[in-house]
């Protein structure tokens, strides 16, 4: 999350305390002092990819954002074959739909406007449960008798670290454009990272033919933990200075 050293006002404050206390005849030149470094700034971070991302408007933002998104919905979706026929369920697909709809409420809360009152962060806590439990409860649906027959060993805890690297992989590119565009949501890493875990759900539940909860808990729900746990342990202990 972007802390207050790395904005354009930072240092703001006292520059106007330094006014108030200045004579009449320096305050002109302070003033023109402070902006020419704010413009500096401002234009130094809008050489930046994040820069140029966070300074586009709120319904630019969303609509680039939601671009990547079906950009990299369709090409995950034919990348890999789908499960077969057995396995698509009715509630495999109400998993796949809850996954994309908790997607775009991540990208609505993370480019919200600067204008509006921030997001409580009980809410954004609240979108982070509801994904975590989204992937958890995909696990258990029951398994189609069909697909249980065609379901061999396939190596079990190997193939569950497989499913949770590929995971992990395919959400990177959320996680990352979630906070190219967001301009300092309270949690916004947290839904960012939340939104990363349930797109490597999404991927993992369209593709993997292997039937089985267990399977599921280690290798794609662990993939939204991951992400939620590690990320914000890495926002904790890391100073925002040593990231950017």
């Amino acid at each position: 999350m972007t802390s207050p050293s790395d904005r354009p006002d930072a240092g703001l404050g006292e520059r106007l305390r330094e006014l108030d206390a200045a004579g009449t005849p320096e305050s002109g030149a302070l003033f023109d002092e402070m902006f020419s470094e704010m413009k500096t700034r401002c234009d130094e971070s809008d050489r930046t990819l994040a820069g140029f991302l966070r300074s586009r408007s709120t319904s630019v933002r969303r609509a680039i954002v939601l671009s990547i998104f079906a950009l990299l919905g369709v090409a995950g979706w034919f990348a890999f074959p789908l499960i077969g026929a057995e396995g698509r369920t009715l509630q495999w697909t109400a998993s796949l739909v809850a996954f994309c709809l908790l997607l775009v409420l991540a990208m609505f809360m993370v480019t919200r406007p600067v204008h509006l009152p921030a997001i409580p962060r009980w809410q954004s806590w609240c979108l982070v449960c509801v994904a975590l439990g989204a992937t958890v409860v995909a696990a258990f649906w029951p398994v189609p008798a069909a697909l249980a027959a065609t379901t061999h060993d396939h190596g079990g805890g190997f193939m569950a670290g497989a499913c949770m690297g590929v995971g992990l992989l395919l959400g990177v590119p959320v996680y990352a454009l979630l906070r190219l565009v967001d301009r300092g949501n309270a949690l916004g890493n947290l839904v960012a990272a939340a939104a990363a875990g349930v797109a490597g759900n999404f991927v993992l539940k369209a593709h993997c033919s292997i039937a089985g909860t267990s399977h599921e808990l280690l290798g794609h729900a662990s993939v939204a933990l991951v992400f939620v746990v590690g990320l914000s342990l890495v926002h904790r202990w890391i100073p925002s200075e040593t990231r950017h």
